[in-house]
């Protein structure tokens, strides 16, 4: 077993099981620290498989952005109401049966996956060895796309501009 595979096993074992204990988490902020753990996972997953623009993208914009988002949602709810335990363990019941049945279907299409020989070799329209894939996404991106991530750009100053306004005229309200 090369160390590539056991990454490789490590990464999905611990993806596979914070998510299916996310799921079954009662307590709202367990759940958003064991997707966390989830995403920053999956982003050295996609590090591994050399995709360092992904992996990045994956931690600011996921685990940075989204994430704190759901937390400060979470705080912002009452966390005193709680589920009451006898529709949860009933919930959870047929969430188990199901999520057993499609894992049984899973497993069945990665036992056929695997049994199959890879017989064709992924097509690039770069040449990766010239320089990493970084610069090739970036060169595509701003070559094609420079407007729009212009547009973009402006779009998103204006809503941070927009927010500071709100949150300065609501100080101003509330120190009269």
């Amino acid at each position: 077993m090369t160390w590539d595979l056991i990454i490789f096993y490590y990464l999905a074992v611990v993806m596979i099981f914070s998510s299916v204990f996310a799921i079954f988490s009662r307590h709202p902020i367990y759940t958003v620290l064991l997707v966390l753990v989830m995403i920053i996972h999956q982003a050295f997953l996609l590090l591994t498989l050399g995709a360092e623009f992904l992996t990045v993208v994956q931690l600011i914009v996921y685990a940075g952005a989204i994430l704190v988002l759901f937390l400060f949602v979470v705080y912002l709810i009452n966390l005193r109401r709680e589920t009451k335990r006898n529709i949860f363990i009933r919930k959870a019941s047929i969430i188990a049966l199901i999520f057993l049945l499609i894992s049984a279907i899973l497993i069945k299409n990665l036992l056929a996956l695997l049994s199959l020989s890879p017989s064709f070799k992924a097509y690039l329209p770069f040449n990766l060895e010239q320089k990493p894939n970084v610069w090739w996404i970036a060169n595509y991106l701003f070559r094609n796309y420079l407007l729009q991530f212009e547009i973009i750009g402006v779009i998103l100053l204006i809503a941070i501009l927009g927010a500071c306004f709100l949150i300065r005229k609501v100080k101003i309200v509330e120190e009269k």
